[in-house]
């Protein structure tokens, strides 16, 4: 075996865990050789650490059977053990003796892998490209086995998930009818919210937050075992206060990006800060909501104000409610925080027609019709304002570019925001073609920034 999988053995191998395999101290021995394994079962794909430590200057290492696989290097305290193609299941002992005679054995099951896997046996189960609520470098890519059969999966690659344009090499084994979790930070950093196992720890793991992929699977030999994203938008923005994870439903088994096969995560297994994804375990099928649904009610953006420093308070937005409903999936956000609903979650239901006033506090609260949100803070980037239910865009504003987050121009473009900012802190939405209605084009003709502001009552 090469010197490469040599040292990637090294770090990978005792980095997952080591068993110690010794034998008894004799009484009055001052020195006793002993073997630490990486592991007693493997593979007959699967190299494994061994390590011989306490012995003198040469170690050799020996099989029974004899010649049964390969070390590499030939001698030395810590070698990598590779097995040879075997069928069914041997057991091999491994003997390590040094130059003063002084031996340790260990056993090691070798278990037949059998063919290699098929395109589509193994498929990309889940994409945290967004990271977790503890740290947004805190991504994960979860490959899931739909066999029978455990496989070491030996220098295979996801194209993109180290950067666009770089592929991630990683090796392991992934168990019949399992899951393999890789991520950027270990277990145990402070870094991670994942509490559950990781099978593959690389700090290269980097998914782009603007293309979407395409991240492609393929095994050591270059064949496409599975090929998730286009290169486009993702179907779903960051802008949720759960940094949710894309999924795969469990009874999708089609290699190949259908975005019908795939869900943004609604629930949260395996990680302590809440973050929606389910690493390490089964896939929910629960997508997160994005709305509106028919209990949602639904609002325009009539009037704003930002920096008023007034009574109603020192940032603020006025909304109609255009459909009877709840309001507990309503979101105002400037695209650059993580916001919860306006009502904090709880069931609020207006009916149409009515004004409500959204502002910014210290602390959250609700207030008959003024609602007093406090997970945002709106004046540090003086820019876009967007309304939202769920993770579905509803209405917005431009009134303001900030150097800083160029890209939320972007974003709200996208949504439909066309011509300039209206540049100004205060607007009131004009009346449409002389009807009792507002202009709902989302240009800055729709907006008057020299009317008198009305909070809570129909625009003058």
């Amino acid at each position: 075996m090469s010197a490469v999988i040599f040292l990637f053995a090294m770090g990978f191998f005792c980095g997952s865990g080591c068993t110690n395999i010794d034998n008894p101290v004799k009484e009055g021995e001052t020195a006793q050789l002993v073997i630490t394994a990486g592991k007693t079962e493997v593979l007959d794909t699967e190299p494994v650490l061994l390590e011989a430590l306490g012995g003198a200057v040469t170690i050799v290492w020996e099989t029974e059977p004899q010649a049964f696989g390969s070390f590499s290097p030939d001698t030395g305290e810590s070698v990598v053990y590779s097995p040879p193609d075997v069928d069914g299941t041997v057991v091999v002992t491994i003997t390590a003796r040094d130059d003063t005679g002084r031996s340790s054995a260990v056993q090691i099951t070798v278990i037949d892998e059998g063919p290699p896997p098929s395109p589509g046996d193994i498929l990309l189960n889940e994409i945290a490209w967004a990271g977790t609520l503890t740290s947004s470098y805190d991504e994960y890519i979860e490959l899931k086995n739909k066999t029978e059969r455990p496989f070491f999966l030996s220098y295979w690659k996801i194209e993109n998930a180290a950067g666009s344009g770089t592929p991630l090499v990683f090796s392991g084994r992934i168990q019949k009818n399992g899951t393999f979790l890789i991520a950027n930070y270990p277990s145990e950093s402070e870094k991670t919210a994942i509490t559950c196992r990781i099978d593959f720890t690389d700090s290269a793991v980097s998914l782009s937050n603007t293309f979407f992929g395409p991240f492609i699977l393929k095994d050591s030999h270059g064949a496409t075992f599975d090929t998730v994203g286009d290169g486009g938008d993702y179907t779903d923005n960051l802008k949720g206060d759960k940094k949710p994870s894309l999924s795969r439903y469990t009874y999708a088994g089609t290699p190949g990006w259908d975005s019908g096969f795939w869900y943004t995560e609604g629930t949260s297994v395996n990680l302590s800060d809440g973050t929606f994804g389910t690493p390490g375990a089964e896939n929910s099928d629960t997508p997160l909501y994005t709305g509106p649904g028919e209990d949602d009610a639904l609002a325009i953006i009539t009037e704003f104000g930002v920096n008023t420093n007034e009574e109603i308070g020192e940032d603020w937005v006025e909304l109609l409610i255009t459909r009877s409903g709840n309001l507990k999936n309503l979101v105002v956000t400037d695209l650059d925080a993580d916001d919860s609903s306006i009502s904090g979650g709880e069931d609020v239901w207006e009916v149409a027609g009515t004004y409500i006033l959204v502002v910014w506090s210290v602390e959250a609260s609700i207030e008959g019709n003024t609602f007093y949100i406090s997970d945002t803070d709106l004046p540090t980037t003086k820019d876009e304002i967007a309304l939202l239910c769920g993770n579905t865009f509803i209405d917005g504003l431009c009134y303001s570019v900030d150097d800083k987050f160029p890209d939320d121009y972007e974003d709200l473009c996208g949504y439909g925001w066309e011509g300039d900012p209206i540049g100004s802190l205060y607007a009131s939405r004009r009346a449409g073609d002389g009807s009792s209605g507002y202009m709902t084009a989302m240009t800055p003709a729709s907006w008057d920034t020299s009317a008198s502001p009305s909070p809570g009552q129909e625009n003058r």
